[in-house]
């Protein structure tokens, strides 16, 4: 429907799945290069599928990534193994996707990030040839769905109990929804997020259509003002989110807004109307959250990707998912004895991600627990909020969790 679209689109992007009304970013083909010790037997060869190029990039993600490997790398790599990481664009091309998930395959990485809308084209291929998909991104339908996809945090079909969840969090005794005009999955998400609404208490009375290149969201403003909508679900990316809240700020209308966390960004502590009144769900412990491994990312970060975080465009909640990502493939390869025999296998990093039991990677994830065998789906997310321009996190790092279907 529309999560995942929006989860993943920097620009204009918005999709499918059970649970679907968001915002993030899309993904690309071609080999982007690589970086890492060594290519000899006993490296740990890990591949991406980024959409690195084009308006819908990941490449803030594959800059964590890389970062990730590179300071793993300067305290020994992982059981003694150096770390290459090989990148691949498909420039949110279907068929170059496929093509580099081969190409990967052929290079025997022992996992594959997931930094693409496009992997349902290669997930089969992959599953077959036995190589686990860690992360980074959690919005497709494979994330919940396919046993050989292990997500490092929230997945899909939670977003929209997680929207109304955090709405209820804030006060809100009802619910709008702006959605976007791009793409017909958008509003295919309005059906399953009244029935989430009114299952939960918090009915939907209001859903307005927005397009990116509207001069203005003033009659979507009034219009939601007169359904006296007490929270504002904008399922859209994150300069619509800002141009919705300024232009509804204009009117003199001010409800709570709610977003998806991987649109997080430092941009909205300034935005008129989202900088006072903003609750959102984030997949993991957002990168601003007041913890000893957050601090830690960051220090990595400006090491390993200086100037990164001072961009409120790169660094978003979406790019530090991929640190995440990084830290869930380390904490099952020390799990599997990844290798122990000499040559690193995927089958070991398998044994290793089954054998994570409440997993949370230093507080950054819920607990991630992976059943051998079956889908994989995170239920459970981080409330944070946005007041007076700064961001906290009000449960500290206590996740909130789905507790109805």
């Amino acid at each position: 429907m529309i999560g995942h679209l929006l989860r993943r689109l920097p620009a204009l992007c918005v999709a499918t799945a059970a649970v679907v009304l968001a915002a993030a970013a899309c993904s690309s083909g071609g080999s982007a290069g690589s970086t890492g010790s060594g290519t000899g037997a006993s490296t740990i060869r890990i591949g991406a599928i980024c959409t690195c190029s084009g308006p819908l990039n990941q490449n803030p993600a594959s800059r964590v990534y890389k970062a990730w490997v590179d300071r793993t790398n300067a305290a020994g790599g992982i059981n003694g193994h150096p770390v290459q990481f090989l990148l691949e664009d498909d420039a949110a091309n279907p068929g170059k996707s496929t093509t580099a998930a081969h190409d990967l395959v052929g290079k025997h990485v022992v996992a594959i990030v997931d930094m693409t809308n496009d992997d349902e084209t290669w997930a089969s291929y992959v599953a077959a040839a036995k190589i686990p998909v860690i992360g980074s991104g959690t919005s497709t339908t494979p994330m919940f769905t396919n046993p050989d996809f292990y997500p490092e945090g929230q997945t899909e079909q939670a977003l929209f109990p997680s929207i109304v969840g955090s709405a209820k969090a804030a006060g809100a005794t009802n619910l709008g929804l702006i959605y976007c005009a791009e793409a017909v999955q958008c509003q295919e998400g309005i059906a399953p997020l009244k029935q989430t609404g009114q299952a939960l208490g918090l009915p939907v009375v209001y859903a307005g259509e927005v397009s990116a290149t509207a001069p203005n969201y003033t009659a979507q403003c009034v219009a939601a003002r007169q359904s006296n909508v007490s929270a504002l679900f904008i399922a859209d990316v994150t300069a619509v989110a800002e141009k919705v809240a300024a232009n509804c700020a204009q009117q003199g209308y001010h409800p709570i807004y709610v977003v998806d966390g991987e649109i997080l960004s430092n941009g909205f502590r300034s935005a008129p109307g989202l900088r006072d009144n903003l609750v959102s769900p984030s997949p993991n412990l957002p990168y601003f959250a007041d913890s000893p491994a957050i601090t830690a990312m960051n220090t990595a970060l400006d090491r390993y990707a200086p100037g990164l975080r001072r961009n409120a465009d790169d660094f978003t909640e979406i790019a530090s998912e991929a640190w995440v990502s990084g830290l869930l493939f380390e904490a099952a390869a020390k799990a599997g004895g990844l290798g122990a025999s000499g040559q690193p296998t995927a089958a070991e990093l398998v044994t290793g991600l089954t054998s994570l039991n409440g997993e949370t990677l230093g507080g950054m994830a819920s607990p991630l627990t992976f059943a051998a065998g079956k889908a994989h789906p995170v239920g459970c997310w981080f409330l944070t909020e946005l007041r007076n321009g700064a961001f906290s996190t009000p449960n500290g790092a206590t996740p909130s969790c789905v507790t109805s279907k």
